[in-house]
């Protein structure tokens, strides 16, 4: 054996050793990429003016219907179960020791930093984001999406762009819902309890008082990012794999996870930043 052989041999460890950890990391970093390209792709798409045409404004009401309007009962139900469970418990529980000035304290910390956006997102997932993956699954799966591009149109432009906005928008107007809705169903219990004398707007303005300025900016952020998050890996999920868009028992349980985990994460980023 050569030296030239020997040190091949010696070699071929190491080389299989970083390839398998070259082909784990851009395993690991094609998929976060996709989905951060697309977002760019739909940022720069949808401040163009000539993106909105009739068929892009019209498949935008139409998600606007299904992920905000139609969702506003679910929105309000979740809100009144989260009212009684959290709010009406901070209430009792610090007015019964002594604490009720920090009432707005904890409940801005809990309920409007952290767990109405968290709450939206996931809803905006399991509903409006399941029924985007069937669709565009449907789409990718067949042949229409072939057709869509043979027939000179964009399916970014038709597919994505109206869905991620109506999400971004559907989600932050559903978080300040649930928010008003939490605080006023946790007023109503502590009242008909007879655990608290104080009034709405007195208890409301507690709670704004508690809320610093980056609060404010926090509330809607995460709502749109959240928002904007889900819409984007539906879609990405269900265009950016044709074989896996023609098995919707993959399809559907892989995106609605992936939804949940963008959904936390956005949040835990969004929380630690601001």
């Amino acid at each position: 054996m050569t030296a030239t052989t020997r040190g091949s041999a010696a070699l071929a460890l190491p080389r299989r050793v970083l390839a398998m950890v070259g082909d784990a990391a851009i395993a690991l970093l094609r998929w976060p990429c996709f989905v951060a390209a697309l977002g760019a792709a739909v940022a720069a798409a949808a401040a163009a003016p000539a993106t909105w045409r009739r068929p892009v404004r019209s498949e935008f009401q139409r998600m606007m219907r299904i992920a905000g309007t139609r969702a506003v009962w679910a929105t309000l139900g979740a809100s009144a179960l989260v009212g009684v469970a959290m709010v009406y418990q901070a209430l009792y529980w610090l007015g019964a020791a002594g604490q009720d000035r920090l009432v707005g304290t904890v409940i801005t910390g809990v309920l409007v930093r952290e767990l109405a956006p968290v709450v939206v997102g996931l809803m905006l997932a399991g509903r409006a984001g399941t029924l985007t993956l069937i669709e565009l699954g449907t789409v990718r799966g067949s042949a229409r999406f072939a057709a869509l591009e043979a027939s000179g149109i964009d399916p970014l432009l038709l597919l994505v762009v109206p869905r991620v906005l109506a999400f971004a928008l559907a989600s932050v107007s559903l978080t300040v819902i649930f928010v008003a809705g939490a605080l006023v169903t946790g007023w109503a219990a502590s009242f008909a309890a007879a655990s608290s004398n104080v009034g709405l707007l007195a208890f409301l303005d507690d709670v704004l008082r508690a809320m610093a300025a980056g609060d404010f900016v926090l509330l809607p952020l995460k709502g749109v990012l959240i928002g904007a998050v889900v819409g984007l890996i539906c879609c990405a999920v269900a265009l950016g794999a044709p074989e896996l868009a023609r098995t919707p028992t993959r399809l559907i349980p892989r995106g609605f996870a992936y939804a949940i985990l963008g959904t936390f994460l956005v949040s835990g980023v969004v929380s630690l930043v601001l």
